[in-house]
């Protein structure tokens, strides 16, 4: 079941099943306002209190904003400066674009599409919605380069989650070693420092399983899986037995960020988790260090997001 409806005081469209309901935000780039378990009235997504959706206009900051439920970072995640001609010198914005941009909408009985147009670089964003199962909610993405020239992006789902202590991150037993992009209280290191996961030691010998959501402490950590993905799959398991699964192709998204918010970022206590193209949040360093992702000249970049949710298998 597909309809329109609304979110606070936004236009929103519905995808509906007998156990999910996910809500689309078409003025704010098809962002995900909500994702509820029907069987338990459970809302999955952090959701603000205010009864006004925060708008921001564009270019300005994304935590002045909403900030909350999922969006898609394209085609960048912090603001910086596109380095190569002919687009050398342009201002990419806070959280990418495509998050503060309306979408032109296309609905049928079989799914929803979603078509975002690039402002400061040329370039078209779809995404198409329609259920897989009827636990698994499909996201299929293209972007397309119209021009002759090579163009440097990243993309991100930017999942926030509510959390709570125990919730655990269960991710392909590759998964070893991680590289921090920040971490307020420097317990795993500063920006591109490595350390072992799930567990690892730090400088006072204490140790600290990064997989389980621990107490709320005022911290707040990211840091992205320091190689390519072998399976592009994640998921999130809650005490209870609900799971939230997350399944992406790898090949053409082989990353996968990770950041345990507890109280330091806007004294919210959540998870987010981030399957992208690339890491180290801005494509030009994701570039220097060779793991940059390009949609080629002329061609386009496809990729999907499975959200499927279940209920009965423990944390």
């Amino acid at each position: 079941m597909i309809y329109d409806t609304v979110y606070k005081d936004q236009t929103a469209v519905a995808v509906e099943n007998d156990a999910l309901r996910f809500l689309f935000l078409p003025e704010t780039g098809a962002s995900i306002a909500s994702i509820l378990w029907k069987r338990e009235n459970r809302e999955l997504l952090i959701q603000r209190p205010e009864l006004a959706y925060r708008r921001v206009a564009f270019g300005e900051r994304y935590v002045d904003a909403e900030c909350s439920g999922i969006d898609d970072m394209f085609p960048t995640i912090d603001t910086c400066y596109y380095e190569r001609f002919p687009w050398e010198g342009v201002k990419l914005a806070d959280h990418g674009e495509v998050w503060n941009l309306p979408c032109d909408t296309d609905l049928s009985s079989s799914g929803v599409g979603f078509t975002t147009y690039g402002v400061r670089l040329p370039y078209l964003f779809h995404k198409k919605v329609a259920f897989l199962d009827d636990f698994t909610l499909r996201l299929k993405y293209r972007v397309e380069n119209p021009t002759p020239f090579d163009m440097d992006f990243i993309w991100a789902g930017h999942m926030m989650l509510r959390a709570e202590p125990g919730v655990k991150v269960r991710v392909p037993k590759s998964c070893v070693e991680a590289q921090t992009v920040f971490s307020n209280s420097g317990r795993i290191g500063g920006y591109a420092d490595q350390f072992s996961y799930p567990v690892f030691t730090d400088a006072n010998g204490n140790q600290f399983d990064m997989s389980v959501m621990g107490k709320a402490d005022g911290s707040s950590e990211k840091f992205y899986f320091k190689e390519k993905l072998t399976r592009g799959n994640c998921s999130v398991l809650y005490p209870d037995g609900l799971v939230l699964n997350i399944s992406f192709p790898e090949s053409q998204v082989p990353y996968l960020g990770i950041l345990h918010n507890r109280g330091g970022f806007m004294d919210m206590y959540n998870l987010f988790v981030e399957p992208c193209t690339a890491p180290f949040d801005r494509p030009d360093v994701a570039r220097i260090m060779r793991k940059g992702s390009v949609v080629k000249a002329n061609s386009n970049y496809s990729w999907y997001l499975d959200l499927g949710v279940m209920k009965g298998e423990k944390a």
